[in-house]
């Protein structure tokens, strides 16, 4: 029974040309376990429960009915004076069923990817934390020293007397008191922006032409503005609602307290 069993496996292999090597790879079942099948040499089998396995895997790929061969490995198994659940390999050694030329075992394999894994993200953590360390203790840039005022502003000369004196500076600041405002601002052609402004909150504009501010009639009072450093009235009377402020760097004066 034993060689007829191991003969129908490898006839059923023979007739769609397939090679214990192909069937090896495939199966991840090594080629002398698949030898041991063929032969009826079951002492050659790890054993256990990897017996049916190894054999039900060879008789699907080949073709061959699955029921059928474990059935016939059963009664090859009891003629050897061995429970099919009980054929051991003597000696065996390794869980791994290939011949060793590439494959590895599944637990190896997820061991070194967590290893691998956590020795990248220590290096990026390293990358990261040396980098702020780097910034933090980068000295300060100097501030570029302000030009004179004579270089800021344009002078009325004999070769261009239409030259009109140029503004040095132009600093906007809008501070909320009390209680909190909402505004809408744009400077110069850039898109308009909302802002909260929290009670104290200040907020800085450089515009190079002009600044819009819009904010509701009832937040007047609440809003407090500087231009240059020096106060200026926020416009409380307006036909519409919400106000809107226009300030340029030709007439800003009139807003000037």
């Amino acid at each position: 029974m034993a060689a007829s069993f191991g003969e129908q496996l490898r006839l059923a292999r023979e007739a769609r040309g397939i090679s214990l090597r192909e069937i090896s790879e495939q199966t991840r079942i090594s080629t002398r376990y698949l030898e041991a099948i063929e032969s009826g040499d079951l002492k050659r089998l790890p054993g256990g429960i990897f017996n049916r396995s190894f054999i039900k895997a060879y008789a699907k790929y080949v073709g061959y009915d699955e029921r059928e061969a474990l059935e016939a490995y059963a009664r090859t198994a009891r003629e050897q004076g061995a429970s099919p659940d009980e054929v051991t390999t003597t000696p065996y050694k390794s869980h791994v069923y290939t011949d060793g030329n590439g494959a590895r075992s599944p637990l190896v394999t997820l061991v070194l990817t967590i290893l691998i894994l956590a020795i990248l993200s220590l290096g990026v953590y390293a990358a990261l934390h040396w980098y702020q360390r780097h910034e933090a203790d980068k000295p300060n840039e100097p501030a570029t020293p302000a030009a004179p005022a004579q270089q800021q502003a344009a002078t009325t000369t004999p070769n261009n007397p239409a030259a009109a004196p140029v503004t040095a500076g132009f600093v906007i600041q809008l501070k909320a008191v009390n209680q909190e405002a909402w505004v809408k601002t744009r400077v110069d052609d850039e898109v308009s922006q909302e802002t909260i402004l929290q009670p104290g909150a200040v907020k800085e504009f450089r515009p190079t032409q002009s600044l819009s501010i819009k904010y509701a009639k009832i937040k007047a009072p609440s809003l407090e503005l500087t231009i240059n450093g020096r106060p200026a009235n926020v416009t409380a009377s307006s036909t519409t609602n919400p106000v809107e402020m226009v300030i340029t760097k030709d007439d800003y004066q009139k807003f000037l307290q």
